[in-house]
């Protein structure tokens, strides 16, 4: 259920700021592309594996555990990267616009 929830908030989290940082459709195309080039970035400094940072009972024992794992890792690092690509996206528009303002 914590994996679920943790999806859910990451998902959610990123759909968010996607909406509020892109005004124009062409800007989600951009922010998924900012996204896939921070991807490996966040493979492997921020995310990795995610069972380090989860409860110990999240995951199921065997070989589904570890497949629970590659798929939340692999879910995990895609959102972050959309999150982290979206908080840059957002940034550079307001400097953008505050610098045409000058």
């Amino acid at each position: 259920m914590e994996l679920v929830i943790a999806g859910l908030v990451l998902a959610t989290l990123a759909g968010l700021l996607v909406w509020r940082a892109a005004t124009l459709w062409w800007h989600r195309l951009i922010i998924v592309l900012i996204g896939v080039v921070l991807f490996p970035a966040v493979a492997r400094w921020l995310t990795g594996d995610v069972s380090v940072y989860l409860p110990p009972r999240t995951f199921s024992d065997g070989a589904e555990g570890k497949d629970q794992i590659v798929a939340a890792s692999a879910v995990a690092t895609i959102l972050i990267a959309i999150i982290l690509a979206a908080c840059l996206w957002a940034a550079g528009t307001v400097i953008w616009r505050n610098l045409r303002q000058k």
